[in-house]
């Protein structure tokens, strides 16, 4: 590890462990765009609303996951950034594609997103 960065392939050993280990989201889809659902989990997380945002989270995981995975590594380096680097580092893990996810247990093992809107927002903006 240097300068508090970690390598991929140990971000992906986290990210597997940190799903492993997480409890499921019991939040509904709303029935809103997948366009809206963008704009609200990134406007959710930025202000610290996380039943907002991972209700946003659970209709894209439904209707458009590709786009809730690019939108949260669009998050994670815009707002959250170097305020939480291993927050980012699992992100980027979750971004190798939809192999990867699929043998963390696939896309519908999508967990509460606690680190992105944890209380305190932990980003720049």
């Amino acid at each position: 590890m240097t300068n508090g960065s970690i390598p991929l392939s140990a971000a992906r050993q986290q990210l597997a462990e940190a799903i492993t280990k997480a409890q499921s989201s019991a939040f509904a889809p709303l029935d809103i765009s997948p366009w809206l659902a963008m704009a609200l989990l990134q406007k959710a997380i930025r202000r610290g609303r996380g039943e907002f945002a991972q209700q946003a989270a659970a209709t894209l995981l439904q209707i458009a996951p590709e786009r809730l995975w690019r939108r949260c590594g669009g998050i994670a380096f815009e707002d959250i950034g170097v305020a939480d680097v291993e927050t980012v580092s699992l992100v980027t893990a979750a971004l190798a594609g939809k192999t990867l996810r699929a043998s963390l247990g696939g896309e519908l093992h999508y967990r509460r997103g606690d680190r992105f809107h944890g209380g305190q927002q932990q980003r720049p903006c």
